[in-house]
């Protein structure tokens, strides 16, 4: 992060005494982001569940999605829950397989913010 790198935050103070920690703490995802791509992460659903199984995509690469679509449906160990996008635009990438299992933050797919689906 610009303010580890910069020495202002924790995190960077501790690596620079350590330099063989990561200069940030904050989660990678395995896929690099798509050019001009927002990820959307999967949030926390709450009842302190840390990791979900996803279902089924609603949405494939290439789809145009609006605030509040449902994009997918997850299962954890106590409910079915259909996850809402956060942007309109088009899906760019999806990053996870149904029967996959996502931790919270994880990033679930890119969303070009904003774009037309191609007709």
């Amino acid at each position: 992060c610009l303010l580890a790198a910069r020495g202002r935050c924790a995190a960077g103070r501790a690596a620079a005494r350590r330099p063989a920690l990561p200069l940030c703490r904050r989660r990678k995802s395995a896929a690099p982001e798509a050019a001009g791509a927002r990820p959307f992460a999967l949030a926390d659903i709450g009842e302190g569940i840390a990791e979900v199984e996803l279902v089924e995509w609603h949405v494939a690469e290439g789809d145009a999605v609006a605030q509040f679509q449902p994009v997918c449906t997850v299962q954890s160990d106590k409910a079915t829950v259909e996850i809402p996008g956060r942007y309109d635009g088009v899906v760019a990438a999806l990053r996870h397989a149904p029967g996959d299992v996502v931790a919270v933050g994880d990033v679930l797919m890119d969303v070009l913010a904003g774009a037309a689906a191609d007709a």
